[in-house]
């Protein structure tokens, strides 16, 4: 009797922001392997898993026993801010800031009455002492940091002038 070897449709896709490389679909035989297929993420995402719960970006089915079609998940790149501000004053947002890959994100600088800013440092470079600063076209995590100082008193100084009238 001639033996009768069933074969099976392995099926990958590319969710979005993302692509499949690699041949999809495929047909496999009972028993043998899946050619290697590739999920690549887009600029400014990552791959999360596939939608069968596999978390290596490049797989290869083995001992394939049934159809299968499974999706590549990709999610957008985070990164973190973190502002902070120094005694008598304050930064808004403040704390760990998450923001989406590409985005902006704007601070507002605040000092408490009687103060001013001093400094702001962006990733540790002064960039003044400005009330406010925006990251734009976010794709890595930076850090934003402001001190303060005591408004300087001013002493004004007045002329006193004194005259004598006629006959003194």
């Amino acid at each position: 009797n001639p033996i009768t070897i069933s074969t099976y449709t392995v099926t990958y896709t590319a969710g979005a922001n993302g692509t499949i490389s690699g041949t999809s679909p495929q047909t496999v035989n009972q028993g043998a392997s899946s050619t290697a297929v590739t999920a690549t993420p887009d600029t400014g995402y990552h791959f999360v898993s596939w939608s069968d719960g596999s978390l290596t970006a490049a797989r290869t089915d083995t001992n394939v026993t049934m159809n299968a079609d499974v999706s590549a998940i990709f999610a957008i790149n985070t990164y973190t801010i973190v502002a902070s501000a120094g005694a008598n004053g304050n930064i808004s947002p403040s704390g760990d800031v998450t923001v989406n890959h590409g985005s902006s994100q704007s601070f507002t600088i605040n000092p408490s009455t009687g103060y001013h800013v001093l400094d702001v440092l962006v990733d540790t470079v002064s960039v003044g002492a400005v009330t406010s600063y925006t990251f734009t076209n976010l794709t890595e995590n930076h850090t934003i940091a402001v001190t303060f100082a005591i408004n300087p008193i001013t002493i004004s100084t007045y002329t006193v002038t004194y005259t004598a009238g006629a006959n003194g």
